[in-house]
């Protein structure tokens, strides 16, 4: 099983430890973490994915300048670079399972394209993590920017504990 992991590149510690938390999770189940290849989320999910004998996928760009790591991390196994950063999240949905941490606008470009994707069909649903996310969600679904049958391609998780795969 492949799991594609979306989240903050300049995560809280909180944020940095949880996903630490679950790429120690995917790596003990012995499946196959897929991450955006840099630093916060990504770095700390594939250092706890490693460390637990996983293996990781990390999707660079081509002449990266996403954060101040400026290169894959180290943690990765393998680096898939693409040319820019749609032909990335396009990579990245190539997944078994998606699930998206608390992050920022990067974050949120990536989980609106997977919800597209899962919307027509193309993907499985999405597993959405924590309060901010989940207000996030809500606001939407109050402000009526989804339909209510659109909920269903999105699983609300209070923490990753709840996450089980």
């Amino acid at each position: 099983m492949i799991i594609t992991l979306f989240g903050a590149s300049h995560p809280t510690e909180s944020e940095y430890q949880k996903a630490y938390k679950l790429g120690r999770k995917i790596g003990r189940k012995g499946y196959t973490l897929k991450n955006g290849a840099y630093g916060g989320t990504m770095e700390a999910s594939a250092k706890g994915c490693r460390k637990e004998g996983g293996v990781v996928i990390g999707v660079g760009v081509e002449g990266h300048s996403i954060d101040k790591l400026g290169k894959p991390n180290s943690y990765n196994s393998k680096v898939v670079v693409k040319p820019n950063l749609n032909e990335r999240i396009i990579e990245m949905l190539n997944a078994d399972l998606i699930i998206v941490l608390p992050g920022q606008i990067g974050t949120l470009e990536e989980m609106f394209m997977a919800w597209a994707e899962a919307i027509v069909g193309i993907k499985q649903p999405i597993i959405v993590v924590g309060d901010k996310m989940a207000h996030l969600i809500n606001y939407l679904k109050e402000n009526k920017f989804i339909r209510e049958q659109q909920l269903r391609f999105v699983k609300l998780a209070k923490d990753i504990d709840e996450i089980n795969f």
